[in-house]
């Protein structure tokens, strides 16, 4: 098979903050405050509203009490792991962060690699709650090696409708796969399901519930590239967690399969990196006005004959 080179480093923006405000549609909220970004994962604890982040430092933060207006908060393990080392070449970056409760404490996945290396980890951390931002450590949970058939970046955590917890995961090689969490432990268990793959790259699973389906989205394409970036986001349905998914045309997202959602405006290009709380879709695009640094938009996210749509 093709393999191709990872490309999920966003620009060196730090926690810089950009105080600015984007309405790109009627569903698409205006925001403001800190809203430079790459990989958010959005989670409503309480009144409170939090995203975590990409960073060269760490797990990026941020918060907001509407969802409207972000704060940067402190990154978690800002200072770096010691074991991040071996797989992300130093010990500070943290790729694409997915926050949860569960059982009533916080949970955070999270990927260490680096850009085209197959070596990579993903790690776990709990907490007591999100606001109260006690994490712990846990280690890796899965870890991928040149020759595998998946890359271990990218984690989503998700519970069935019979309240199973599941991980998906995965990009570029093999595509997406998915497997059984023990619901104690959090790490993975039984059988690798593959949901999805497409030979112009592929990554950033996110599965929710609806009604009779499960839905699986994903980002496609090239994110990191400038002008030249494709990333778009696609998706597909299945009536079981598992699989198949299939797109509007019937195509299966294993066969490159998947019905576009998101693949930006005219300045605002490549979105992806998304993920799903209360309702709301959250993901970045790229600003083409200020040097394709990574801007977040947040959307209400509705289903018309039971598919998703803005």
């Amino acid at each position: 098979m093709n393999k191709f080179t990872h490309l999920k480093k966003w620009a060196a923006l730090g926690c810089l903050a950009l105080a600015s405000s984007f309405n790109a549609g009627a569903a698409t909220w205006t925001l403001t405050g800190s809203v430079v970004t790459h990989d958010p994962s959005i989670y409503k604890e309480g009144n409170t509203w939090w995203i975590t982040e990409t960073s060269d430092t760490g797990i990026g933060v941020k918060f907001s009490p509407d969802g409207r207006a972000w704060t940067q908060g402190v990154s978690i393990f800002g200072g770096g792991l010691s074991w991040w080392g071996q797989y992300n070449g130093n010990t500070k970056t943290v790729w694409a962060p997915d926050i949860h409760v569960w059982n009533g404490k916080a949970i955070m996945y999270y990927a260490v690699s680096s850009f085209g290396n197959q070596k990579s980890a993903i790690g776990l951390a709990t907490a007591t709650s999100i606001a109260k931002g006690d994490w712990a450590d846990k280690g890796t949970v899965i870890t991928s090696a040149p020759g595998d058939n998946f890359n271990a970046i990218d984690p989503n955590f998700v519970v069935d409708k019979a309240g199973q917890p599941w991980l998906s995961y995965g990009s570029f090689w093999d595509g997406i796969f998915l497997t059984r969490v023990d619901a104690n432990t959090l790490k993975p268990i039984g059988t690798k399901y593959r949901l999805a793959d497409d030979s112009t790259g592929i990554e950033n699973p996110f599965i929710i519930a609806n009604g009779s389906y499960y839905y699986l989205f994903v980002s496609k394409g090239s994110c990191c590239a400038g002008a030249n970036s494709t990333y778009h986001i696609s998706y597909g349905r299945s009536t079981s967690i598992t699989g198949p998914y299939l797109d509007k045309n019937g195509v299966d997202m294993r066969n490159g399969g998947g019905t576009v959602l998101d693949s930006g405006g005219s300045r605002f290009i490549a979105p992806g990196g998304e993920s799903i709380s209360n309702g709301a879709m959250v993901r970045h695009r790229l600003d083409s006005q200020a040097n394709y640094n990574g801007v977040l938009f947040i959307s209400d996210l509705f289903f018309t004959n039971g598919w998703p749509t803005f």
